[in-house]
């Protein structure tokens, strides 16, 4: 259900997209764990392919470092789309937790509302 800025809000709809969010939240740190170590993979294996390629070039020692980086270029680029993913995933993990966080301050400020309401209603 697609959030309307401009109704109030009840504490049963602050609750629930609370709950929501933390669910949100705890799935973020899997997926996030899972493509960090996605991530340190293809580095090793990238570098581990370079260290192979640099070794094996025959040529001078200077052209050692540009022939492992052409050889290596499918292992750079594997390795940076997975720093890519691990990074949007952090990203995305934060402003779950930012959004999580908006929401409890805005859930204390609605109880206050309420709770003041309630005991304005009492004396009359």
């Amino acid at each position: 259900m697609p959030e309307n800025y401009d109704e109030p809000l009840n504490p049963v709809e602050i609750e629930r997209r609370i709950r929501t969010l933390a669910n949100e939240s705890g799935k973020a740190v899997r997926v996030v764990t899972d493509l960090l170590a996605k991530y340190r993979e293809a580095e090793r294996i990238y570098d581990r392919e370079y260290a192979a390629a640099y070794l094996a070039y025959d040529g001078a020692q200077g052209s050692k470092r540009y022939a492992a980086e052409v050889a290596t270029s499918e292992a750079r680029r594997e390795r940076d789309v997975a720093e890519v993913a691990w990074r949007y995933a952090e990203r995305a993990a934060a402003s779950l937790e930012r959004q999580l966080s908006a929401y409890q301050t805005i859930n204390r400020t609605v109880a206050q509302m309420y709770s003041a309401a309630g005991a304005m209603g009492e004396g009359g």
